[in-house]
Order: structure tokens, then C-alpha cells, then sequence
């Protein structure tokens, strides 16, 4: 095989794929790269055999084949080698490697492709989805699903297909974060689905600048496309909570705020959270809202926050590191804080965007 290629290409799909490559695994081939070239075009390949990314890449081919390679330390090389430079790449004997660029030249030991596994192909009705759309789904909704192995179902997000419009959730109990869209036409014919969190972050990274997505489904496979790439993921197996269910259909207390000035707040408040539980305290009054924390090994802080308007008054406590998190993924000016009770769910929306809401669970008030 022989291959030329400028430097910034070949290095932005090494970074792409790297995600997937760099994982640990006991089978050595999939810490590798399969770079293949056939039918006049030049692809990248990582999987780590539920997660697989295949990426276009500009180049000139010379000589047709495949040969496999450390991602790592490809990506390594290539990101040190000056900028706008071409780049010669070709197989020797024994499957190793000669990069050639300028005065320089670097050989490494590669790994035949003929071990490297292929990526399923998922065949079946397409559904086609905005790229920007997508990745506000993705980007609302992926910090509130939950990273413990326990309920295994709960490590991803929901993709939930209605009549009136298509729901992305993601809850570990504690808290909640949904993004709806217009409806869309589910693949498969499903009613929903799981993607694992670990998939999208690698769709964000892969169509981080795609115009369209189209997404199709077969068995526990789906796959994620555009002209220049193709993701495919296995899906997590389960039924997911009946998410709905915690959310409150009504409050009796709202308050409209700066999401900036809560935000600021509240990390400077939660410096002196206990760091066993992180606890804040949210004392709702016409005016204001007061946060405060109380640790007996570190000291107190309070600190106060205008608000637009309220119509009602509450004390509550919450996860500094929820609460943080949420304010930080709100992307417009002003948010609204829903309430009931101290023990009841907390609920925080954009103002302008009814397509976005999180929920957080209170925790127990200190005396």
C-alpha cells in the first residue's frame, strides 16, 4: 500500500477515531488504526467492539491495500510533523510502516488487517436527522445519565419516538435532563432505544460539523452516517424507567433568575459544601435567593442572588454538583426554578427554550 496525504487530514481523522482505539482491551488489534485504501478512496477504522468509527480521508492513492497500526502512536507522529506538510505513507515487508514527511522518517510495526474486525452493516429504513438538532439533543440531555454499572440501563440516553414529537432523556435517579424535537419517524420501527453514553460523545467528536445525520437500526445494532463518516454502536439492552413519572405535572412556586448570576453563585457557594454529601441550601424569597453552605470543618458562606420574579417562598437543599451542572447546560439568559416543597422534585427550565427541561431531587435540610 502506498498512500499520500496532507497532514491536517490524516491528523483530524487519527483524533476522531482515537476515542474509540485508546480504550483498554485485552485483544491488541483494537488499540490499532485500520487504514485501508480500495475503489479509489482512502478510510480509517477504529472499534473497540461496541463502539466502531470508519472515517473518510483525503488522499492520493498510489497502491491499493490495508495494514493496521498503533492509533496512539501514529496520531503521535503525525501531530508532531509540521503543519500543511504531505505526508508519505507506505507498507513494507513484514506489515510495517515507513512515514515519510520532508527529512524525516519513521518506521513502525504494524499488525496484518486480516485479524482486525469488521464493522457490522446496518441495512434498513433510514431516518435522516438535522446535525444540529442532533448534537443539541446529545448536548442537553448526556450529563444527567448515570456512569455507575449497576443499572446498566441507565448508562445512556432514551431515545423515545411519540406521536407529537421525539423525546431524548437521560436520569440516574438523582436528577433528570429531557430535550424534545418535532417528531421524527423512528428506524426499526421502534418505539425507542438506549445509546450508550460512551457512542455519544464519539457522535458529537465524529459529526461534530455534519449539516444531516441519518441514523438506521438492525436488531441490537444502530448506526450513525453522513458522506464522510460512519458510526456504529451496539445498543444497551433493557427497558428504561418510566422517566415521565418523576416529573412533577405541576408546582405551586416559580421564580425567573439570570442563569450567569446563580451559576457564579453557586460554585463560589459550594466551595465550602460539605464534601461528603456537597449539600446547598436555596432560600426562595420575593426579592432574592439565598444560597448558602455550612460545613463545621471548613466555615460558612452565603451569598445572595436577585431574581425578576417569584411567586412563592421555599427552602431547599440540593447536590451543589447537580445543581452546578445543570445551570452550566442551560444555554439561555434567564432559567425558571419550579418548586413545591423541600422534598418534592425541583424543576429548572430555559426561559425561551420549551424544548429543554432538567429536574433535580432535594436532599435532606440540615438543622
Amino acid at each position: 500500500m502506498e498512500l499520500t496525504f496532507q497532514r491536517d487530514n490524516l491528523l483530524y481523522s487519527l483524533q476522531v477515531l482515537q476515542g474509540v482505539a485508546s480504550g483498554r482491551s485485552t485483544l491488541p488489534i483494537l488499540s490499532n488504526v485500520l487504514i485501508q485504501a480500495e475503489d479509489g478512496k482512502i478510510e480509517c477504522v477504529a472499534t473497540d467492539l461496541e463502539v466502531g468509527i470508519k472515517i473518510r480521508v483525503e488522499g492520493a492513492i498510489q497502491e491499493d491495500g490495508a495494514i493496521t497500526v498503533s492509533a496512539r502512536k501514529l496520531a503521535d507522529i503525525v501531530k508532531e510533523l509540521p503543519e500543511n506538510e504531505t505526508i508519505h505513507f507506505a507498507t513494507t515487508a513484514n506489515d510495517r510502516v515507513e512515514i515519510t514527511c520532508g527529512d524525516g522518517v519513521y518506521r513502525i510495526i504494524g499488525l496484518s488487517d486480516e485479524e482486525f474486525p469488521q464493522l457490522p452493516s446496518v441495512d434498513g429504513e433510514l431516518l435522516t436527522i438535522d446535525g444540529d438538532t442532533l448534537r443539541a439533543l446529545l448536548r442537553k440531555t448526556e450529563f444527567a445519565a448515570s456512569t455507575e454499572d449497576v443499572r446498566y440501563f441507565l448508562n445512556g440516553l432514551y431515545f423515545s419516538f411519540l406521536a407529537d414529537r421525539t423525546e431524548v432523556v437521560a436520569t440516574d435517579s438523582r436528577w433528570l435532563a429531557l430535550a424534545y424535537t418535532d417528531p421524527l419517524k423512528a428506524p426499526g420501527n421502534v418505539d425507542g432505544f438506549i445509546l450508550p453514553l460512551k457512542a455519544v460523545k464519539e457522535i458529537t467528536r465524529t459529526f461534530a460539523d455534519s449539516s444531516a445525520v441519518t441514523i438506521s437500526m438492525f436488531e441490537n445494532q444502530i448506526l450513525f452516517a453522513d458522506e464522510h463518516a460512519t458510526l456504529t454502536a451496539r445498543l444497551v439492552e433493557g427497558d428504561y424507567p418510566k422517566y415521565e413519572k418523576l416529573i412533577p405535572e405541576s408546582t405551586t412556586g416559580r421564580t425567573v433568575l439570570s442563569k450567569e448570576d446563580i451559576l457564579r453563585a453557586a460554585r463560589r457557594v459550594a466551595l465550602l459544601s460539605n464534601p461528603k454529601n456537597y449539600s446547598i441550601s436555596l432560600d426562595i424569597e420575593a426579592e432574592q435567593i439565598t444560597i448558602s453552605a455550612k460545613t463545621p470543618e471548613l466555615g460558612e458562606a452565603h451569598e445572595t442572588v436577585p431574581i425578576q420574579s417569584c411567586t412563592a417562598n421555599a427552602r431547599i437543599a440540593i447536590d451543589a454538583r447537580l445543581l452546578i451542572e445543570i445551570f452550566a447546560h442551560i444555554e439561555t439568559e434567564l432559567l425558571a426554578i419550579e418548586f413545591t416543597g423541600e422534598f418534592s422534585p425541583v424543576l429548572i427550565k430555559p426561559i425561551g427554550d420549551e424544548a429543554h427541561v432538567c429536574l433535580v431531587m432535594p436532599m435532606r435540610l440540615e438543622s
